[in-house]
């Protein structure tokens, strides 16, 4: 059972963070099926200095063979403009994103064997080469964490050769990672639709739109809920709301 979370391209509005949804529930053929689906969450981005058009794409090698002056390079091999390097592009990217007070970067740890990214064009990531890779400023989040908000990935819950059981629930300690300039708050809130993929953070219920405040680096643990309907869509709402 694939189980997907589809971020869509950002738009950039004022100075206030939001990861917002697409709209309503879409079923495809209606048919069920006891072997497997995929759930797709439609994800937009408004808010922040910062638009995400595709993947922020570093580096290939394993991070231990990996440094900030490294060239970067594109998921194509290709090097950045004026041959920049990791630091060069992560130092710049995180200044658009949390260099003012209130701002806020919420990523999707894909350290799980069941959770990973992709595309637009399907093709998948392993989490540590797209953007953040090696910037300090996310200390508190290591290589396998990446930016929903740099990066316009679709997360997949159960990839091809691990895929869910139907009627399934994945839980996960460490799935997002919550990165503030100064006081943030992140809230996750529910579309429309009555019943929600992911189910919970951190032991909330989505369905009351938990409220995460204050300052600091923190790590979120989430519920996945997997269901049997061959394909379904729905909303999901991360809003940021800074002091600036």
């Amino acid at each position: 059972m694939d189980v997907t979370m589809k971020l869509n391209r950002r738009s950039v509005l004022g100075t206030i963070g939001m990861i917002g949804v697409g709209t309503g529930a879409a079923f495809g053929s209606g048919a069920f099926t006891t072997v497997e689906a995929q759930r797709e969450v439609e994800v937009n981005v408004i808010g922040g200095g910062f638009r995400a058009d595709g993947i922020i794409h570093l580096a290939d090698d394993p991070l231990d063979n990996v440094s900030s002056g490294d060239i970067a390079k594109d998921a194509d091999g290709i090097e950045y403009d004026d041959g920049q390097t990791i630091g060069d592009v992560e130092s710049t990217i995180s200044n658009e994103i949390i260099g003012s007070s209130g701002t806020a970067d919420v990523l999707v740890n894909t350290a799980s064997d069941f959770v990973t990214v992709k595309d637009a064009n399907d093709d998948e990531f392993d989490g540590r080469s797209l953007y953040p890779t090696l910037d300090n400023t996310y200390e508190s989040t290591n290589g396998s964490y990446v930016s929903l908000v740099a990066n316009d990935v679709t997360i997949v819950f159960g990839p091809e050769d691990r895929k869910l059981p139907p009627n399934s629930n994945l839980s996960e300690t460490e799935l997002f990672g919550v990165v503030r300039n100064g006081d943030a708050d992140v809230t996750f809130a529910k579309g429309d639709v009555d019943e929600g993929l992911l189910t919970n953070v951190n032991g909330n219920n989505v369905s009351t739109s938990p409220r995460f405040t204050g300052s600091g680096n923190v790590t979120l643990s989430g519920d996945v809920q997997a269901g049997e309907a061959s394909r379904e869509t729905e909303d999901l709402l991360i809003k940021i709301d800074g002091d600036s």
